[in-house]
């Protein structure tokens, strides 16, 4: 009988111990793909080192079309001006600047802190206003000047400096940024006279040579806070291109009108690029107005010029040239006069907008749109040129008026893009000057696809195994962040293209139930749907071994004791 027992109990711890080898065997036959060294943490060194990542520095932008930025045109339609509440009737709208604002010019929109900013200039001095970022943009932008004393807010920018020097009598055309590296608040303006003199036998003449400044914040543009100016020049006039001339006793040309852009692909970091009008011409001559760009690390210093005009009107070649020619084919006017230039990273280039004739007239003021695939190098007309005129829109600027100064904005929330303009409703009221607003649609950038996450749904704890993640795709074709959470705490993040797909190894150190998270996040931070895969870590069949062992053991010492009753 003792015999018996004992056998039998062998025989099962036998079968137990095959059984466990078997079903270990299984399991490493059914993931012998799947088991690999998980190195595909972040190292400050190496970066992402696992297979199936791309460097940060492979990561680009691509347009989705040819024809114009991602694959169409912008179809711009006027759709009134701006207007804050009356200071002294809130109840009703009035113009923004109110009779007591001045004049006003040289917009330059933006988006910032969940508003829409504008700066302007009125009476060569730089001042802003803002709107809340949502789909009315019309109604209800702040006034200008304070609404009991009817007095304009402190300038945030302002003429200075000695006198005679580099901004002590002009300062306009404002442009900006904040610097996605340092952080600091760039404020661009054009001042008069500001060559230092390119031509000392002119130093008597009246006129100006315009150079273009930077004031600096460290903290973003808002009403009434001035920005620190130094009135030290950044960018004069060296190039035949961007001289001026003597005309008649007047000093003509310089720089001006500078619009900064953002470009990610110079450099190692990126760098700020100032697009600039130089203006150049003879006394004989209309004036003629090129646009071409500096660059620079810290958007303040060390400034790299392309010598050369990159758009310019008088050549035959350029989509501008037909404005030179005489009416009614064109409109004699030699200019890429108040040009602005708006980066977009998603497209993969630069949006121009200007005006293409002569403000000074009833129904001039023409606008007109281009668009650089290359980021400022060649431009490419907009086939409805000029694209907005006096007359022509039910809601825009009447015939008997006159359109200056636009400036672009990108609304990616909304799916369009905001055109702001100076504008008079009657040519022999110049001074009475509104901001009107013109929208476009903008094709909506679509989050990425949901990943499908394949591998073991089971295993043991302390073994690596393999996740393969496919279906990584963006309608837009765009570069993608993916986001992987493991249930347990740790989270892995690289970056994978379009229609790529990436493995990652893991291991789970206790057991239990885990969920297996993933998301795409496109380049431009559309995220698209989380998905999960579950995944089940059981009590290691070895600790379970090792209880049956002690249980055995026990069995035998108590079947000891027993045998000695027998």
């Amino acid at each position: 009988m003792k015999k018996t027992i004992v056998i039998v109990i062998i025989i099962l711890f036998i079968g137990s111990i095959s059984l466990t080898a078997i079903s270990s065997l299984n399991i490493e036959a059914n993931n012998s793909n799947n088991l690999k060294i998980n190195n595909s943490r972040f190292n400050s060194d190496e970066g992402f080192v696992e297979i199936g990542f791309i460097s940060v520095e492979g990561v680009s932008c691509k347009t989705d079309g040819t024809d114009g930025p991602l694959g169409e045109w912008p179809n711009f339609t006027p759709i009134g001006f701006i207007t804050a509440p009356h200071p002294d009737y809130p109840e009703y709208q009035t113009h923004l600047y109110g009779d007591w604002g001045g004049i006003v010019g040289e917009e330059f929109i933006f988006l910032q802190d969940d508003k829409i900013k504008l700066l302007y200039h009125s009476y060569h001095e730089t001042y802003m206003t803002e709107h809340q970022h949502q789909e009315e943009v019309l109604t209800d932008w702040t006034l200008g000047y304070d609404p009991e004393t009817k007095i304009k807010y402190t300038p945030l920018a302002k003429p200075g400096g000695p006198n005679p020097g580099p901004a002590w009598d002009h300062t306009d055309t404002p442009g900006y940024i904040q610097h996605p590296i340092t952080g600091e608040h760039l404020l661009y303006n054009t001042v008069r006279p500001g060559t230092k003199y390119l031509h000392p036998e002119w130093e008597d003449l009246p006129g100006w040579e315009g150079a273009i400044q930077v004031a600096t914040s460290q903290t973003p543009p808002a009403i009434g806070i001035p920005f620190e100016q130094t009135y030290e020049n950044i960018l004069i006039a060296e190039y035949w291109w961007e001289q001026g001339w003597n005309q008649n006793g007047v000093i003509r040309g310089g720089l001006s009108e500078p619009t900064p852009v953002w470009l990610p692909h110079l450099g190692t970091e990126g760098r700020v690029r100032i697009f600039y009008r130089g203006l150049h011409g003879t006394p004989s001559s209309y004036w003629n107005w090129r646009i071409s760009y500096a660059d620079s690390e810290d958007g303040k210093t060390n400034w790299t010029k392309n010598p050369v005009p990159t758009f310019d009107p008088s050549d035959p070649n350029n989509p501008a040239y037909q404005w030179t020619l005489p009416y009614p084919d064109g409109f004699s006017f030699r200019g890429a006069w108040q040009a602005h230039c708006t980066g977009d990273e998603r497209a993969d280039g630069v949006h121009m907008v200007m005006t293409v004739s002569n403000q000074n007239y009833a129904g001039f003021g023409h606008l007109a749109y281009y668009w650089s695939p290359d980021w400022g190098d060649t431009w490419i007309g907009h086939p409805d040129n000029p694209i907005i005129a006096p007359g022509q829109f039910q809601k825009g600027v009447p015939a008997t008026g006159f359109q200056r100064t636009p400036t672009l904005l990108i609304d990616e929330e909304y799916g369009r893009y905001i055109l702001a303009y100076n504008a008079g409703h009657d040519i022999n009221e110049k001074w009475k000057r509104r901001t009107y607003l013109a929208t476009a649609q903008r094709p909506i950038n679509q989050p990425p696809e949901s990943p499908i996450i394949t591998g073991p749904t089971n295993g043991n704890p302390e073994i690596i195994y393999d996740y393969d993640f496919s279906n990584c795709v963006d309608p837009n074709s765009d570069d993608m962040t993916y986001h992987v959470e493991w249930g347990d705490g740790e989270v892995d993040e690289g970056y994978v293209e379009s229609g790529e797909d990436f493995t990652l190894s893991h291991n789970w150190s206790e057991d239990g139930d885990y969920i297996i998270k993933a998301q795409l996040i496109d380049v431009y931070g559309a995220e698209g749907n989380w998905t999960t895969f579950d995944v089940s870590i059981p009590r290691s069949r070895i600790f379970q071994l090792y209880l049956f062992e002690v249980f055995f053991t026990r069995i035998l010492e108590r079947l000891s004791i027993l045998s000695q009753f027998l």
